[in-house]
């Protein structure tokens, strides 16, 4: 094939003559080479060198590789979610100019059916696209055997089948179907280019990103992809790595919706909401459907107390229809609770419920119907937020449950309940103090989140202790009025370490010594 296609060329060009000159073949060898090394800049300077020289008698002999490059940057963008429609436009364009027997408009029909990234696209938009390219993606195999036939050369041959293959790597294959791309091992010679599209797929990203960004300092994209893991780290150290990797990422490439929104998520995850808010409306300028950025802005603007714009922004989710609806039902009941409307937050809370259940929803749902004085959704939706599975440190639900038994005069079980959020609560503290002293011995921290995350774990210790000790007395009151007067005592002395409960401690001290016939409330 790649001799037919030589051969073509030279009944085009004609052999005898030299189309390229020394300086012009030095060009086309240094064009190469940055194709190689791999970076969305290197592949930019590639193309621009190429066009230069596919001009006339030249350019038969050029457009394969211009047809490559395009087609490199296309999925460049795509791996970014930047848009890919110029690249597509220009490699349909070379396409046109190679014959028939490359069949380079198949290869181009390949290449479009890679998913652009689903960081900065909208689950709405991904959707779509699979059902638009659903036809070749059940065929990715085949389509990936044959792409081992035609005349790209090896590299790029590769870096398509790896792309492919890592962003559809949940499809089922056939029983005969050769082994993944991305299972196999790379040559030990593989350029950049190749090394960091195995990279961006493997489980381990560093060594191969790092080894890209050492043979090119310019493959500025590696560091986004660098920033993705160390995000899981952001609640611990401030999100120090992702920031470093996400400083040159954003800088070169800030219309990446990818980018922008990990940018924001990592500056939340921080708890500097203060600082997301920006990330998250330039996803959303970039992606006007982006549920993650839309609940992430609704999120940042209920913790920074901007009550009236995180309404606007859930109402926005709600009327689009986006995928976070459920998210966005609860924010607003959670806001319109704090703004003491309770029959608006009720009807959000309800149209939550409806679409999904956990136990943040139930949890809420089960405080605000105690605060209507409805006791028995309340306790239903509450024992939802206390189920074992992952409820079972939810000292909230524990609290409010131990509040509508109360009311309903079941004083052994209001007493459990408050004992089991006492507990609760006392867990918290212990947690809190632990995470406390780990900052405290954690060095190479940001020093803004080193002091935003001491404040915020010595508030932690401050109301979960005050909260620990109320569920105490409370739990004493109540299962001395159930009865339970061993119980009762033992709580009571909980209780009765924290100065602030001392007059109605020793109100009740005194009743379970008989001397008070009142029942302190």
């Amino acid at each position: 094939m790649r001799n037919f296609l030589l051969a073509a060329l030279c009944l085009v060009a004609g052999c005898h003559h030299a189309p390229l000159n020394k300086a012009a073949l030095v060009d086309l060898a240094n064009a190469d080479a940055l194709v190689w090394q791999g970076c969305y800049d290197c592949l930019l300077d590639a193309r621009g060198m190429y066009e230069r020289l596919a001009i006339g008698k030249a350019r038969p002999l050029v457009v394969e590789q211009l047809f490559e490059t395009n087609l490199l940057l296309a999925l460049r963008e795509r791996e970014l979610a930047l848009d890919s429609t110029a690249s597509f436009a220009r490699a349909r364009a070379n396409a046109a100019e190679l014959p028939p027997a490359v069949e380079a408009d198949r290869i181009v029909a390949f290449a479009e059916a890679f998913r652009p990234d689903n960081l900065g696209t909208p689950r709405r938009l991904i959707g779509a696209f699979l059902i638009a390219h659903q036809p070749l993606v059940q065929k990715i195999d085949e389509e990936i055997a044959w792409l081992g036939t035609t005349v790209l050369r090896e590299p790029v041959r590769r870096y398509l089948a790896l792309s492919l293959d890592c962003v559809y790597d949940k499809r089922r294959r056939p029983p005969q179907a050769a082994p993944r791309p991305n299972l196999q091992p790379l040559p030990p010679d593989a350029p950049p280019l190749v090394v960091y599209r195995a990279s961006i797929c493997a489980e381990n990203v560093a060594p191969g990103l790092e080894k890209s960004r050492e043979a090119e300092p310019r493959f500025v994209e590696a560091a986004f992809f660098q920033a993705r893991p160390a995000l899981a780290r952001a609640q611990v150290d401030g999100g120090i790595k992702a920031k470093a990797y996400l400083v040159d990422a954003i800088a070169r490439f800030p219309d990446s919706p990818s980018i922008t929104y990990l940018s924001g998520q990592v500056l939340q995850l921080a708890g500097n909401c203060k600082a997301a808010l920006p990330h998250y409306d330039k996803t959303i300028a970039l992606q006007p459907l982006h549920e993650d950025a839309w609940l992430g802005r609704t999120m940042c603007l209920t913790f920074t107390k901007q009550f009236d714009a995180a309404i606007a922004a859930a109402t926005h989710i709600i009327d689009a229809r986006m995928d976070k609806m459920s998210d966005a039902y609860y924010w607003r009941a959670w806001i319109r609770r704090e703004q003491k409307d309770l029959a608006s937050a009720r009807a959000d809370i309800e149209q939550a419920k409806a679409l999904e259940t956990n136990i943040n929803i139930a949890t809420l749902a089960g405080m605000i119907e105690y605060d209507q004085n409805d006791l028995e959704p309340s306790e239903k939706d509450l024992r939802i937020g206390r189920r074992p599975l992952d409820g079972y440190r939810n000292c909230t639900a524990m609290w409010y449950l131990g509040l509508v038994t109360m009311k309903g005069e079941r004083w052994k079980e209001s007493g459990q309940q408050f004992a089991d959020a006492m507990a609760c609560y006392q867990e918290d503290v212990g947690e809190a103090e632990e995470m406390l002293k780990k900052l405290n011995e954690t060095k190479d921290l940001d020093p803004d989140f080193r002091a935003s995350q001491t404040a915020n774990f010595e508030q932690i210790i401050k109301e979960s202790s005050s909260q620990q000790y109320a569920a105490a007395f409370n739990a004493a009151n109540h299962y001395a009025r159930g009865g339970e007067i061993p119980k009762a005592r033992v709580y009571l002395e909980i209780a009765a370490k924290d100065p602030a409960l001392e007059k109605p401690v020793a109100i009740l001290r005194a009743l379970l010594k008989g001397s008070d016939p009142v029942m302190a409330q």
